[in-house]
């Protein structure tokens, strides 16, 4: 009703002459006054509840206002463009969402090592889903890399080393070291640039007495220790270490990452900046969120012995 004002009086008074930028202008002004007004509101509101909640409950609501964090939860339900959650992986994305304890969840893991837990299902190996989770938000990033028109190669094999040393004693000097993307021009024309991809869990114990913005920095300057140095002197690359919170938080120089990448598919296919970086961010959350979620009610069993299964020796046999 106030955004249409100025336009109902011109009709009350039945106006045929009036500047069409003059009205927009004013339309524009009052939206922005709303927006402002329903800003303020917002974050009363979030004051007063932070006021109220455990220190629980106020962690997890800063973890969840970080960028990025929640798109999921704003993305229109679509199945064509996998933005559809069922009821179960809803419940189960909300609970977290807020640090809640899941509901139904197994006594124990079927690694039987641990109880059973969130954190528990986001750290155990058994089952290869932290390296399912890694490689989607890798894959994600590789193919809008090469849909914004750059040469992309994944899992690329750095250079051996041939006596270099490096002032980092945790850098990477194995010869069978690999970068996560390699992406031809991102920075600059014709040189080489490096990304490797890391999700933490901003609920893990060991993590607890950190900020959100300390988390981030310890995670990226660890990637930068192992990988930086050697591809600067080696391969004359540029790296960026892409750090991800499971809940959709981006590290800074993910943030960075993201913006520039979401600029060049912007130009290329001639959209835009905000509607494409809305998309970016959706797609990487929901490719954190199924992967998490897949973590937490995933099959974890003991491996079996590999069988034979050569279908055409059994069947021959059998008659």
């Amino acid at each position: 009703m106030k955004v249409s004002a100025p336009l109902i009086r011109r009709i009350a008074r039945q106006e045929l002459d009036f500047d069409p930028k003059e009205l927009a202008t004013q339309v524009k002004h009052l939206r922005a006054q709303i927006d402002e007004s329903v800003d303020k509101k917002q974050a009363l509101r979030l004051k007063q509840l932070i006021e109220r909640a455990d220190d629980g409950m106020k962690f997890a609501l800063k973890v969840s206002a970080e960028k990025g964090a929640s798109s999921w939860v704003t993305a229109t339900p679509l199945f064509d463009h996998g933005t559809v959650l069922h009821k179960g992986d809803f419940v189960d994305a909300i609970y977290m969402r807020y640090g809640w304890t899941l509901p139904d969840l197994p006594v124990r893991c079927g690694c039987q090592q641990a109880a059973f837990s969130l954190q528990h299902a986001l750290d155990c190996k058994t089952g290869g889903y932290r390296t399912i989770q890694h490689n989607e938000v890798r894959d994600v990033f590789a193919q809008v890399f090469r849909d914004a028109g750059h040469t992309v190669e994944t899992e690329p094999q750095l250079q051996p080393l041939s006596g270099e040393g490096f002032d980092f004693k945790s850098a990477n000097k194995e010869d069978d070291a690999r970068s996560d993307i390699k992406v031809t021009g991102f920075w600059r024309e014709m040189r080489q640039a490096f990304f490797d991809v890391k999700v933490v869990s901003p609920f893990a114990r060991s993590y607890s007495h950190l900020s959100q913005e300390s988390l981030f920095r310890m995670a990226e300057k660890a990637k930068m220790r192992e990988y930086r140095e050697r591809i600067l002197e080696v391969e004359h690359g540029d790296f960026n270490p892409l750090v991800f919170t499971t809940v959709g938080g981006m590290a800074p120089q993910c943030q960075v990452v993201v913006k520039k990448l979401a600029e060049k598919l912007a130009f290329k296919q001639n959209l835009n900046l905000s509607v494409v970086a809305g998309w970016l961010k959706v797609r990487l959350s929901f490719a954190l969120l199924r992967t998490t979620l897949l973590c937490v009610r995933g099959t974890r069993k003991k491996k079996f012995l590999n069988i034979d299964t050569n279908i055409d020796l059994a069947v021959s046999q059998a008659h």
